[in-house]
């Protein structure tokens, strides 16, 4: 898969691309509900192909992310556990991991502040 990239309204850019067996996909600034419907067909795209699908999100340029994008994560993160995949959030901000922290979310998604480490 080659180096995609989708612009939204100005809000955010999605990027995709492969790294093995992995699709990464870049998340770079706000997630809502205008973008939350892109960033799940983003989701899908990463995991054609892959069984079980292994999707990193880079959340590290993400300057927002409100409760439809969250749900879209929730999502994603169930789809892909019942195909017995892997999701991983890369370096989240300091804002989002509070706010997966305060909803509990922490425990629920895998965290990881190195691509190397997920892919080794």
């Amino acid at each position: 898969m080659g180096m995609v990239a989708d612009r939204r309204a100005d809000k955010a850019v999605f990027s995709v691309d492969s790294r093995g067996e992995w699709a990464r996909i870049t998340v770079t600034g706000e997630l809502d509900l205008t973008t939350a419907p892109m960033f799940k067909d983003h989701l899908a795209q990463a995991m054609i192909g892959r069984v079980p699908p292994r999707v990193l999100v880079d959340v590290s340029k993400m300057r927002f992310c409100d409760s439809s994008a969250l749900n879209e994560f929730l999502r994603a993160h169930k789809r892909i556990s019942a195909l017995r995949g892997r999701l991983v959030l890369l370096s989240p901000t300091d804002r989002f991991t509070r706010i997966l922290r305060t909803m509990g979310l922490d425990r629920v998604f895998e965290i990881s502040e190195s691509p190397a480490a997920v892919i080794a």
